[in-house]
């Protein structure tokens, strides 16, 4: 496949008979941070469940480095693909140390104990998230903005190629919100993973994405960059809501501003 680290070919998807996808097409290239987006019931999620093979197959190919990605085992899968939901709680009382440590399990046997190595990079994303501090701490005893760190440490302990996240900020202050994607836009010019992002703000979207994907009832009406995508007219067309794009001295990416009036 090149320098796409997946891609997606006519997919054809309906939910209770009612067609979603139809001839579904996108290559997502490695190395970049891509933003999917679009009003709400677009398929945006619906999208990344496919690729966790959550949803029946659908008509059509998901095609990775080593093939399609039907033909992957999980175990395996789970090497290539780590997810963070939108929202997630424990229900059982595992440390935060724990939570993190289940994204290396994809990579041992079955009830195999954890390496040297995996404690490595166990402690290096508690490091990076910035958990090191509450690694004894119960998961369950966390606020949504920790335990969002959490979920982003596991997939980051994953070491996987491709890092799938659905709303990831949605319930983080300002600070935290830039603090978490200014880390996974770092793991993308480290040439660590390719993150695919849905994302609903699109200030957020203009400033960390390399790629856009714009959404609107299950088709993808615009894909490239976030001067291509994010136009006047096309938000206006697909959000219904009009708006303004600035471009500040010095910043070649547009603020979007609704006109609330």
């Amino acid at each position: 496949m090149g320098k796409n680290v997946a891609e997606i070919r006519d997919l054809n998807w309906s939910y209770r008979d009612k067609p979603l996808f139809t001839n579904l097409s996108a290559t997502f290239p490695s190395e970049a941070f891509i933003s999917i987006v679009g009003p709400n019931g677009s398929g945006k999620t619906t999208l990344l469940r496919h690729f966790l093979k959550i949803l029946p197959p659908p008509k059509g190919a998901i095609l990775l480095e080593e093939g399609d990605l039907l033909a992957y085992p999980q175990r395996d899968l789970a090497k290539y693909i780590s997810y963070v939901p939108q929202q997630s709680r424990l229900e059982y009382d595992f440390t935060v140390y724990e939570c993190v440590a289940m994204g290396r399990y994809a990579h041992e046997k079955r009830l195999a104990s954890l390496s040297q190595n995996d404690h490595a990079l166990i402690k290096e994303a508690l490091e990076v998230m910035n958990l090191s501090s509450l690694s004894t701490r119960l998961a369950t005893e966390l606020s949504g903005g920790e335990y969002q760190r959490v979920l982003i440490a596991r997939a980051l302990a994953q070491q996987s190629r491709l890092i799938l996240l659905d709303e990831p900020v949605s319930n983080l202050d300002l600070h935290h919100q830039r603090e978490i994607l200014t880390l996974l836009k770092s793991l993308v010019n480290q040439k660590v993973a390719t993150v695919v992002c849905v994302l609903h703000d699109l200030n957020t979207v203009s400033a960390f994405s390399d790629l856009v994907i714009m959404m609107d009832r299950g088709e993808i009406v615009a894909e490239g960059s976030v001067k291509e995508v994010l136009t006047k007219e096309r938000i206006e067309e697909v959000y219904h809501v009009a708006v303004e794009l600035l471009y500040p001295p010095g910043r070649e990416q547009p603020l979007v501003i609704p006109k609330w009036n």
